[in-house]
């Protein structure tokens, strides 16, 4: 009654049916799935492998029931694509065409998770678009990012847990990311970082502000809650943890019952963030905003959407062409990429020369240091008796091009649960950059581990100088093939600035031939 009383009519203005747009948006869908294909099957997989990102198998289905939601308010809005859409997404199929043929995934996930929504925002029209805005932005929680605050989320909480500790009066020492109370010695891995929390939290935070609340500043002040809540709480969780080992002479709280106890207190987290967005929302009855929100849509829809069906079905016609356009560009240019990468033929490579060093592939095991590369062409470890000082540990490895990923979160120079970084050794050889620091181990063992990235034409210290300079070969079209070289060795903290010293200059004498053995690797 308080639609036709505002329009003067029981009709609404002759707009495309649902059907018709529910059409023009899985035709959307479905097209940029198929050109789009690589990078959505590598983002699947991360989601369904990582407990991290588990959570994205949800937001598509999410943000397409959030757009259903919103149907009589997208049905009220004329569908008239938008051509300024298309300045976003030419850099965007420009940003997945590089990881593609980088093999950079986040380029990859990034670029077409970005795209899908500004492809709704083409086809639909700003003022369609802006209907659904919410659930349109919600599609960029499908990319997997955020493992990179795992090392900052550790520090901060092994800092502040710490201070608990002190503040609580028990005995505390800490080395990196290792704490150490008169009870026992505690890690705080990956696991105990809160990654998880903080990014379920920033999701749900983030749906829960968009459903129940209406003003922008409710709405911000929620969602920073939901980023800085998890991570207070994470370090309440470590320092709980350790004070009922604590105080339960290590009964309790250790193994696997922490992990069961942070699952349950990740649910009470939740519980509480919810409670904090009761009491932040407003109090105004859900009927009413609807009502309020119908009526400001009808006062639009008659004062300036008199457009006609057929004119607005030409307009639907015009946006599926130029997205048929704009996908045929992308999958030809995708496919040309993926002809002139290198094809995974299967080819075995190996290390030219035999080594005496060479350790034997059933004895690896057994060696206290072992790296964690997925994959590689080739690989193989040299244990090198100096004649003074401890025996130093070298890893050699091998990618050929389109065969593996060099650079990549998965590979690792270590086990996460076996060591953990104490410090970076600032390292100064321009003639041979490589790259040194510190781990230790949970019962306090310490190694020196020294890497560097070696591609045909030079080699690097970090690992996003050698992603640039792979993609800027494959797309150069040169074989971007490159390998990597890790040396370790157990040293004492009394001994450790000589130790070092003499770490270095074993590199120094063997870095052109380590480079050397991984560059003819082909």
């Amino acid at each position: 009654m308080q639609e036709q009383s505002v329009t003067g009519s029981g009709h609404r203005p002759p707009y495309l049916s649902f059907s018709a747009v529910t059409v023009l948006m899985a035709a959307v869908l479905v097209g940029w799935a198929l050109v789009f294909y690589r990078g959505l099957s590598s983002a699947v997989t991360i989601w369904y492998n990582s407990d991290i990102f588990n959570h994205c198998m949800f937001v598509l289905p999410g943000a397409f029931y959030l757009m259903y939601l919103k149907r009589d308010s997208l049905l009220n809005r004329p569908i008239k694509p938008n051509l300024w859409a298309l300045i976003l997404v030419v850099p965007l199929v420009a940003l997945y065409a590089v990881g593609l043929a980088g093999d950079v995934q986040l380029f990859m996930h990034a670029a077409m998770f970005a795209l899908l929504p500004v492809l709704y925002w083409f086809v639909l029209g700003t003022r369609a678009a802006r209907t659904i805005l919410f659930p349109l932005v919600f599609i960029l929680f499908c990319i997997p990012l955020g493992e990179e605050l795992v090392p900052y989320l550790q520090q901060i909480a092994a800092t502040f847990s710490v201070q608990l500790l002190e503040l609580s009066g028990v005995p505390v020492y800490r080395s990196g990311l290792y704490i150490e109370i008169p009870k026992g010695r505690f890690l705080v891995a990956e696991a105990c970082s809160g990654i998880s929390f903080f990014i379920a939290s920033l999701v749900i935070g983030s749906l829960y502000a968009y459903l129940n609340m209406q003003a922008v500043w409710r709405r911000a002040t929620f969602v920073l809650l939901s980023i800085l809540f998890p991570v207070a709480a994470n370090i309440v969780r470590v320092y709980g943890i350790i004070m009922i080992a604590h105080m339960s002479d290590m009964k309790y709280a250790v193994g696997a019952d922490h992990l069961i106890y942070g699952w349950f207190f990740f649910a009470f987290v939740i519980i509480c963030l919810l409670a904090l967005g009761e009491f932040i929302r407003e109090r105004s009855s859900a009927s009413d905003d609807k009502a309020d929100v119908s009526a400001s849509e009808c006062v639009t829809n008659s004062a300036s959407d008199k457009v006609s069906t057929g004119t607005l079905r030409h307009y639907a016609r015009s946006g599926m062409a130029g997205l048929t356009l704009v996908f045929v560009f992308a999958a030809v240019w995708f496919q040309f990429i993926a002809q002139a990468l290198p094809s995974s033929s299967g080819t075995e490579y190996h290390f030219d020369r035999g080594n005496q060093y060479v350790v034997e592939s059933n004895a690896v095991e057994r060696l206290p240091w072992q790296a964690k590369y997925r994959r590689p062409a080739t690989e193989r470890y040299l244990v090198i008796n100096p004649v003074t000082g401890a025996d130093i540990t070298v890893y050699q490895a091998f990618y050929a091009a389109g065969q593996g990923e060099l650079i990549s979160s998965i590979n690792r120079f270590y086990d996460q649960d076996n060591w953990t970084k104490v410090e970076d050794i600032p390292v100064s050889t321009p003639d041979s950059p490589y790259a040194m620091e510190i781990i230790s181990s949970p019962t306090g063992q310490l190694r020196l581990l020294a890497y560097w990235y070696v591609l045909e034409k030079t080699t690097f210290a970090s690992q996003r100088d050698t992603k640039i300079a792979q993609i800027a070969s494959t797309l150069a079209g040169e074989a971007s093939h490159g390998g990597v070289v890790a040396v370790s060795v157990e040293v004492e903290r009394r001994q450790l600035a000589a130790q070092q010293q003499r770490l270095s200059q074993f590199i120094t004498d063997h870095y052109q031939q380590f480079s050397k053995d991984v560059r003819l690797g082909d």
